[in-house]
């Protein structure tokens, strides 16, 4: 992968919560029927944060970001460093990450939010930074409560068009996680070319 072409990949989403319009609606309808709700109606708890929402809230504060490029012929083999700040928003549902790199000499920032979709049961995002206009958005599932989450999607390329894009988020411990970036290569084989680490920055006591 060349220079010009940096996969700094970052997280961004907006979402409408139709569901909550949805279950206004059939209340209504409810006020003038004794028919039953339809068996997808939501409960109320699927539009209140869960477990899924309050770990990923955990991981609220500033940190240190380590980029490193791996598997790369000619990639510079010293790590890039910048900072993140995480927060929660909308009361707890999502967990909004802003960035700022400076990735062979040139800063990026990015914007990440993740979030997990207590109806479809699967952690949703999208990624956006300031080397393009494009949001990749992104879905997955989590085997272990949330310490590995497997998320997929696709990145657009000039030259090739839709690329693959596969992304592990392994949380190590509370102070520390790491994003693995992976997509396949020319030989059809899927392989990791971004690995970030991010590490708890703690205030001075």
């Amino acid at each position: 992968m060349s220079k010009k072409i940096i996969p700094g990949l970052v997280f961004g989403l907006a979402v409408l919560p139709l569901s909550a319009l949805s279950a206004f609606a059939q209340n209504q309808s409810r006020n003038k029927s004794d028919d039953p709700a339809p068996a997808t109606h939501a409960t109320p708890d699927a539009n209140k944060p869960g477990p899924e929402q309050v770990f990923l809230a955990k991981r609220a504060g500033e940190y240190t970001r380590t980029i490193r490029f791996v598997g790369q012929g000619g990639a510079d083999a010293n790590p890039f460093t910048g900072t993140a700040k995480i927060s929660v928003a909308l009361g707890g549902r999502f967990v909004v990450e802003e960035n700022n790199d400076v990735v062979f000499g040139r800063p990026v920032s990015g914007l990440r939010i993740y979030g997990f979709n207590n109806v479809t049961k699967q952690y949703e995002a999208v990624w956006m930074y300031t080397m393009s206009t494009a949001m990749i958005r992104m879905t997955g599932t989590s085997d272990d409560g949330g310490k590995t989450i497997d998320l997929s999607g696709t990145s657009a390329d000039l030259h090739s068009g839709a690329v693959p894009l596969h992304a592990v988020v392994r949380q190590v411990d509370d102070d520390e996680f790491v994003v693995t970036l992976m997509s396949k290569g020319t030989d059809g084989k899927e392989a990791a070319f971004q690995e970030t680490t991010y590490t708890r920055r703690k205030s001075p006591n």
